[in-house]
C-alpha cells in the first residue's frame, strides 16, 4: 500500500506589475515576501535562454543545492556550468519595506528598463520586462494543460 506524504508549502502564483523606483529597486509583493522564511534572502540568476531572471528563496536555493550534492557524479563539464550560472547570479537581501536592488547588469540581461512584470511559477518567482512579457506569452503544453486542468 502506498502512502503519499502531504507536504504544506506555500507556492509562488499570480503576476504583479510594478515599476523600478527611481534607485532602481524593485518592490517585491507583500504576499510573497511572507513566503520568504525568516531570512528575507532572494537568489537572481539569468535565464540563459530568455531575457527573464528567476528569483529563488533561500529555502529552494539550499533544495537545489542537495539535489546538486546528490549527483552520482560532477565532472568538470558539469562544475563549468554550475560556475558560470553562479557567476551571474546574486544574492539578495530584502530591506525592511519589501525592496531589493537588481544589479544593473541584471537587469539589462532582462531588457528591463522601468516596468516589470513578477510571475509566481510555484517554486520560484520570474522578472520580465513588461516587453518581453508579452512576448512570453502565450504557450501550449500538453503537460501543463493536463496538470493543471486535466482530472485527478
Amino acid at each position: 500500500m502506498n502512502t503519499l506524504e502531504s507536504i504544506t508549502e506555500e507556492l509562488f502564483v499570480g503576476s504583479y506589475h510594478h515599476s523600478l523606483d527611481p534607485k532602481r529597486r524593485l518592490i517585491i509583493p507583500s504576499t510573497w515576501r511572507s513566503m520568504l522564511g525568516e531570512t528575507p534572502r532572494l537568489y537572481v540568476l539569468p535565464h540563459p535562454d530568455r531575457k527573464c531572471l528567476f528569483l529563488y528563496t533561500l529555502q529552494e536555493m539550499n533544495r537545489r543545492l542537495m539535489k546538486l550534492r546528490e549527483a552520482a557524479t560532477v565532472d568538470a563539464n558539469d562544475e563549468q556550468a554550475v560556475r558560470a550560472i553562479t557567476a551571474a547570479a546574486d544574492a539578495l537581501t530584502v530591506d525592511a519595506q519589501g525592496r531589493v536592488r537588481i544589479k544593473d547588469e541584471l537587469l539589462a540581461h532582462a531588457e528591463v528598463s522601468s516596468k516589470v512584470v513578477l510571475v509566481g511559477t510555484m517554486t520560484r518567482m520570474e522578472l520580465w520586462s513588461e516587453e518581453q512579457f508579452d512576448m512570453a506569452l502565450p504557450a501550449d503544453s500538453s503537460l501543463a494543460e493536463s496538470t493543471f486542468f486535466g482530472s485527478y
